[in-house]
């Protein structure tokens, strides 16, 4: 594909895109948005399967239970039970982004089913997100820190990239485009607070947002490390321009609990 066509592809992809969630986020109605992350779920999770290789014939049972796990978001709450669980899965996330060395000889049906449901675990929680109080502004405030996190990362690392980050889970990151990604994160996050988190203070403004910018970009390296070991360059062709669902929402997976569990914690008030 052309450098030039494939720039105006990923502009118009994510014009097209920012206009549905809008919408989406932005409507009243719980089931609307409900319905909204479940095809988001569904359409992660088949992907995935498409990558690590799940037949057919047993896929069908990973997408029923990435639906009841899903609807188990949207029905029930038990915050601080699912706040232990989402701390480990991280810590075991991290984990294989540390020790990733090369991919993984082919790994056990078992295991390629638990790995799609901590995909679908984390995205639930845009659900319990979107039912907090401002829930819909705390949405599209994680979306403009990640979503401006990752444009900043990839034309800046484009045009300033030198020193790679992990050649061997991503060899296009550097970490020139690592931190411009972090302070586009913190910079379009810090604004969109002043306008609309008057009570926060900048202290703590800068402190959520570094956070997130950072976990948004772990949230990408094993999103990567997850195609390095299908050894795919990116997840599907869904998303002209950007490639897969999951190269999408990928900075979502940890950002969006953390967000969820801090807000509801009362760590900033």
């Amino acid at each position: 594909m052309e450098p030039g066509k494939d720039h105006r592809d990923r502009i118009l992809t994510g014009v097209v895109g920012l206009i549905i969630v809008f919408l989406v986020v932005g409507c009243d109605s719980k089931s609307i948005f409900f319905g909204f992350i479940l095809l988001i779920n569904l359409l992660a999770l088949n992907e995935f399967y498409g990558l690590v290789s799940i037949s057919r014939n047993t896929r069908w049972l990973g997408m029923v239970w990435g639906i009841g796990l899903t609807a188990g978001f949207f029905y029930f709450k038990h915050a601080i039970f699912f706040g232990l669980i989402s701390a480990i899965i991280f810590l075991i996330c991290i984990f294989r982004i540390l020790t990733f060395r090369q991919p993984e000889p082919s790994s056990s049906g078992f295991k390629k089913h638990l790995t799609g449901s901590f995909i679908v675990f984390f995205l639930s929680h845009l659900i319990w997100l979107r039912g907090l109080s401002d829930g819909h502004l705390w949405i599209f405030f994680l979306l403009s820190v990640a979503f401006c996190g990752d444009t900043f990362a990839f034309y800046g690392g484009k045009l300033f990239g030198k020193h790679k980050l992990s050649v061997k889970i991503s060899p296009g990151k550097t970490v020139e485009g690592a931190i411009l990604g972090l302070l586009g994160s913190v910079g379009m996050g810090y604004f969109f607070a002043i306008l609309f988190f008057p009570k926060f203070t900048s202290f703590r403004i800068i402190f959520l947002t570094s956070i997130l910018g950072v976990i948004c970009q772990l949230g990408d390296l094993w999103e990567s490390v997850l195609k390095r070991e299908a050894k795919v360059k990116d997840s599907g062709k869904l998303l002209p321009g950007h490639g897969g669902i999951l190269d999408r929402v990928d900075s979502l997976f940890f950002s969006t609990p953390f967000l969820y569990y801090f807000l509801q914690f009362q760590v900033c008030s």
